[in-house]
């Protein structure tokens, strides 16, 4: 995947509308709930089964990108961007704020290939690596928005989004960010999809 490619990516991605709570109350949405996001099981890098909504996404926030191991262009780039992201956002990580890294190739993405991947950039804990069935992967890819209107650009996995979902689930706010921005800028734009009340 081409830095072009990836930013020009980014953009349109970021265009793509979201909803926002009113006065900090949460209103039901079309695309909204287990309805939408669904419950499919995946597996994380320690080998447990959690269902998609309940278990890892229901009244959470959460940063979400796709990524799969055996990717050579932007994914390791952007995993040491985000674990120093990690490092910037230090324990608001696995208390305030959970981080998800979905496998594109799932059928070599086991849960032992992505725990020594996530060991070899250093991850810290609050950072899920998740794997599944090849449909339902697919259906989530397209669920979070990470999709290309292209169809066979679509298709490649090379190809794919290089993008960040920032997402505070119980509030409807959701923002999307190259995951190349700076590490501080990623931070920015958490602290913009997450009100702080200090």
């Amino acid at each position: 995947m081409n830095r072009r490619r990836f930013f020009a990516g980014a953009a349109t991605a970021a265009l793509v509308p979201f909803a926002f709570a009113r006065a900090g109350k949460a209103e039901k949405l079309p695309q909204d709930g287990v309805e939408w996001f669904t419950n499919v099981p995946v597996q994380t890098q320690d080998g447990r089964t959690l269902r998609f909504y309940d278990d890892v996404m229901k009244g959470k926030i959460l940063l979400i990108n796709f990524f799969f191991t055996q990717c050579d262009a932007v994914c390791p780039l952007a995993t040491q961007n985000l674990v120093r992201l990690q490092e910037l956002l230090g324990p608001r990580v696995g208390d305030e704020i959970r981080m998800i890294s979905i496998s594109l190739q799932p059928e070599h993405d086991t849960p032992e290939v992505m725990a020594a991947y996530a060991k070899t950039y250093g991850v810290g804990p609050g950072w899920l690596f998740l794997t599944g069935q090849k449909d339902d992967i697919e259906l989530l890819r397209h669920r979070l928005g990470f999709w290309d209107i292209d169809p066979v650009v679509d298709a490649d996995p090379e190809q794919h989004l290089g993008t960040v979902r920032i997402a505070n689930e119980p509030m409807h706010r959701w923002a999307m960010s190259p995951s190349l921005l700076t590490p501080e800028a990623l931070v920015r734009a958490v602290n913009r999809v997450v009100p702080r009340f200090t």
